[in-house]
């Protein structure tokens, strides 16, 4: 019986280091998820653009053509980026990565997500200087406002998708630092 006592804290030790590695496996799959629905939801936003603009654009002119032609080229972008997101989450080991790297990860996709919003109000202001360019260019004016509605519209879509993730992300943040012994 004392041989088997011996084994005990050696039992402990593993029983805990497999509830913490289960409870990390099922942060990762609920940070997965959330990033899986933030891209389906920029796909989804951008196949809508895409199939709007270019019916859009056979029975449009003016200010308007332009709208729904920089709405077309701003989307496929979108749709590319939502494709390829999703292949990198989808393919990532998430739920097999130890604790230190979803820490990495966390911490990653939230940098991404801050440096994002930061774009996304840069892309703002870049759709208002091209509708304030368009009242004073004596050429392409309406190419200026056009342009500079569809970028206001994009870069406000993209905020409010950033900020969404990210709040969500934040507020799981502290899920994952309760996993980290010592806390």
């Amino acid at each position: 019986m004392r041989k088997h006592l011996c084994l005990l804290p050696l039992l402990l030790f593993t029983l805990a280091a497999q509830a913490q590695s289960e409870a990390v496996s099922a942060f990762n799959l609920e940070q997965e998820s959330i990033l899986r629905a933030g891209m389906l939801v920029l796909g989804g936003w951008a196949i809508a653009n895409i199939m709007l603009a270019s019916f859009k654009l056979t029975n449009t002119t003016r200010a308007r053509r332009y709208f729904y032609q920089m709405n077309l080229y701003w989307n496929i972008v979108n749709l590319i980026i939502a494709g390829v997101a999703l292949h990198y989450i989808v393919s990532s080991a998430e739920g097999t990565m130890a604790l230190a790297e979803s820490v990495q990860q966390h911490v990653w996709y939230k940098k991404v997500l801050y440096l994002n919003i930061g774009l996304d109000a840069g892309y703002i202001m870049l759709g208002a200087y091209l509708k304030q360019r368009s009242k004073t260019a004596l050429f392409k004016g309406e190419q200026f406002l056009g342009w500079g509605r569809s970028v206001i519209l994009q870069g406000l879509f993209l905020l409010v998708l950033d900020v969404v993730l990210v709040v969500v992300l934040e507020g799981n943040t502290e899920k994952l630092f309760e996993l980290i012994p010592g806390n």
